[in-house]
């Protein structure tokens, strides 16, 4: 799977800025600490709090069946006692709040995640019959400036990567197609260098085959041995002769253990030391002999879409174009992504959300917050700058467009034609995966936005070769991992 950005698994998503409008409210106070975070102070008196508490406890005392006495007549300073500190918290902390969420419902702030109490909290009793003169609690939140997205015009340019050898990959995937539909034979008077072959191999001591050595059932890939001499040995065989071998000069690999395992077939659990030389009968030789370019090749392999060699040629371009454009279309949207980033340096409240991810994930420690908050807050960026392309350009997925790209993967799981009512049926049955829905619809939001950036900057399209073009994605692919490690 193609890896161009990451996302952390931190849950950054619930972080996406809410836009507020501002109007100062009673009781409560802000104090900025930067351009992104703030302590806003709600305070409550005893005038506020003293009827809502005693309301409360009337409430209370007439709904509450208590052991010992009749429901609603136990006795106002028993309730006090034993429950006024509960009900006192319950009401302080609802009006705390009520108060602090219509501010930031009232403000013109971008809030990030939920408010934390502050670090240096006043200490307050919670006496029912006498509470303190006032309550003032303190809140961090943590909000993005106001900005305007930068570098949505003609004068950003970016390189596009086209395949320049379609051509020959079309020409290789024929060539591939009529291998996998030629029909297979067991030849007994040639060998040739696609076939495979079975041997039937014993571990030689000297001249003569081992007593009590190894023995096993090779299968050898002619076109695989990498020794010139031994392949042009096993070319001028055929079934049922006779040959001596070094196996490790039958395919190239680095480990012991591959060799072992692979064509010695030696379970993982067997120690012994095997020699190198085997000797071996060629018990069968199987081969594929490459399909006709005929009406039943193109009828079973491209499905009524093609009908000659050209219209093959034309059908396997434009798949394999396709494959190459969502390759290059990601490395696109990177770009953008980075180029973005650059010119739209967003200030984050960083204290604020170190704080918020340690309250939010549970046995995460301060070294780990440390290490991977860099990669987190850079993927929030990246949101921010994506929600605020989405509110400028109007960007929305409709559920019929929901439902539409779950009709498409059900066609595409099936390849084949089905009736409405059997996609309709799966559709519904994945739409109730309400994760999936919203990975979905995210993927869409991202791909609107990715059109709405290509049609407002300078594309110049830029032809590569495959191997240029799978080089470049190793290399960008290599990079975001060494990042994420």
């Amino acid at each position: 799977r193609l890896r161009i950005w990451r996302r952390e698994a931190w849950g950054f998503e619930s972080l996406r800025p809410h836009i507020l409008h501002s109007k100062i409210m009673p009781y409560v106070e802000r104090k900025d600490l930067d351009n992104t975070s703030a302590i806003i102070t709600v305070t409550l008196t005893r005038e506020d709090l003293k009827p809502k508490i005693d309301a409360e406890l009337k409430k209370f005392r007439h709904r509450a069946a208590i052991k010992g006495f009749r429901q609603g007549q136990a006795p106002m300073e028993y309730i006090k006692r034993m429950f006024g500190t509960s009900i006192f918290g319950d009401i302080l902390n609802k009006m705390l709040s009520d108060e602090l969420y219509e501010y930031l419902r009232e403000s013109k702030l971008n809030i990030l995640g939920q408010p934390l109490p502050a670090e240096d909290q006043s200490r307050y009793s919670f006496k029912v019959d006498n509470p303190e003169k006032e309550y003032a609690i303190s809140y961090e939140i943590g909000f993005v400036p106001d900005f305007e997205i930068q570098g949505l015009d003609k004068s950003q340019s970016f390189d596009r990567l086209t395949i320049s050898n379609l051509d020959q990959l079309a020409e290789e995937d024929l060539e591939y197609a009529r291998k996998r539909m030629g029909k297979r034979s067991n030849p007994e008077d040639d060998i040739q260098e696609k076939d495979i072959l079975r041997v039937n191999a014993g571990e030689l001591d000297g001249e003569q085959i081992k007593e009590g050595g190894w023995e096993t059932t090779m299968t050898v890939y002619v076109d695989n041995i990498t020794d010139a001499a031994l392949k042009n040995e096993f070319l001028t065989k055929k079934k049922g002769d006779t040959i001596r071998f070094n196996y490790r000069l039958l395919e190239n690999h680095k480990e012991d253990n591959m060799y072992r395992k692979y064509l010695l077939n030696l379970p993982e659990d067997d120690d012994r030391v095997v020699g190198d030389w085997f000797e071996g009968q060629i018990e069968e030789v199987s081969r594929v002999d490459i399909a006709d370019l005929d009406e039943e090749f193109f009828t079973n392999y491209f499905g009524g879409n093609a009908n000659n060699r050209d219209e093959a040629i034309n059908e396997l371009k434009k798949g394999i174009g396709r494959f190459y454009e969502v390759r290059s279309n990601a490395l696109l949207m990177r770009d953008f992504q980075t180029r973005l980033m650059e010119l739209n340096h967003l200030d984050l409240p960083d204290h604020f959300l170190k704080r918020w991810l340690a309250s939010n994930n549970e046995g995460l420690t301060p070294e780990q917050i440390e290490s991977e908050y860099p990669a987190f807050a850079e993927n929030l960026r990246w949101s921010i700058l994506r929600d605020r392309l989405k509110e400028q350009f109007d960007i929305e997925v409709t559920d019929e467009e929901l439902r539409r790209e779950y009709a498409n993967k059900v066609r595409q799981y099936f390849q084949a034609a089905l009736p409405d009512h059997i996609i309709n049926s799966s559709v519904d049955r994945l739409m109730q995966d309400e994760k999936d829905v919203e990975k979905t619809r995210k993927d869409l939001e991202t791909d609107k936005v990715f059109q709405v950036i290509r049609e407002l900057v300078t594309l110049n399209d830029t032809s590569v070769t495959s191997e240029v073009f799978h080089q470049t994605l190793d290399a960008i692919t290599k990079k975001v991992e060494e990042v994420a490690d």
